[in-house]
């Protein structure tokens, strides 16, 4: 028979390796982002067997046949599956007033009033992201290798952007290009989406950084209006 501190040592060595497991599933789980990117789904259907050719009796009539319906039988092309990445495309958010933004190729163009000082402010932005200044003047900022690491993805990449400006009386037109993009050894410029991602993830990451203090508290409703509504 068990003594009293032989069982309390026993129990105390069975709590310390359920412990270490439940820590390295933490962990595990932390660190694997994939479920953001990922369908969680049955996934049989991928191996299903191909479709047969009909085979009419003699005899039998058929319907004619209605191309609503038909289904094309060609070899799938493109990521499938758990391999399918299902982000949605990055959108440019300007919260800034009486400004616009336009998003085509690589490219982000945004026209804003100059009193809002968003040039200037860039470099302070560029500092939080952790991302360095190769060179810079009072019309380009160029930014050469910037590790930008992202919460969905398993790697970071390797980002070089060049930011322009242009003074076109009280407003400027700043550019953001995304001149190289690469993780883990793989050029991602040909990737639309990816391209999209990051050169409109640091404009959004610039919009955030400056955005008037009223847009990020949501307003309050007068009483006045609700009675309105009620009459």
């Amino acid at each position: 028979m068990l003594n009293k501190t032989e069982l309390k040592s026993k129990t105390l060595k069975k709590i310390a390796v359920l412990s270490v497991i439940t820590s390295m599933f933490v962990v595990g789980c932390s660190n694997d982002q994939r479920y953001k990117r990922e369908v969680d789904s049955n996934e049989d259907y991928l191996n299903a067997p191909a479709l047969k050719s009909l085979i009419i009796p003699k005899g039998v009539s058929v319907p004619q046949e209605v191309g609503e319906y038909y289904v094309i039988n060609n070899n799938v092309e493109g990521a499938v599956g758990k391999q399918l990445d299902i982000r949605p495309p990055e959108l440019t958010i300007s919260t800034i007033p009486d400004a616009f933004v336009v998003y085509k190729n690589g490219t982000v163009n945004f026209n804003v009033p100059v009193s809002y000082g968003i040039w200037n402010n860039i470099p302070n932005t560029l500092n939080k992201q952790n991302i360095q200044i190769s060179s810079s003047d009072s019309t380009t900022i160029k930014i050469n290798g910037a590790i930008i690491t992202r919460k969905d993805e398993q790697q970071p990449v390797n980002a070089s952007f060049v930011l322009t400006r242009q003074m076109h009386g009280s407003a400027e037109t700043i550019t953001i290009v995304l001149s190289a993009l690469t993780r883990g050894g793989e050029n991602l410029m040909s990737q639309p989406i990816e391209v999209q991602r990051y050169v409109v993830g640091l404009f959004n990451h610039i919009m955030n950084d400056v955005a008037p203090e009223s847009l990020w508290t949501v307003p309050v409703k007068d009483s006045t209006d609700e009675n309105k509504k009620d009459d």
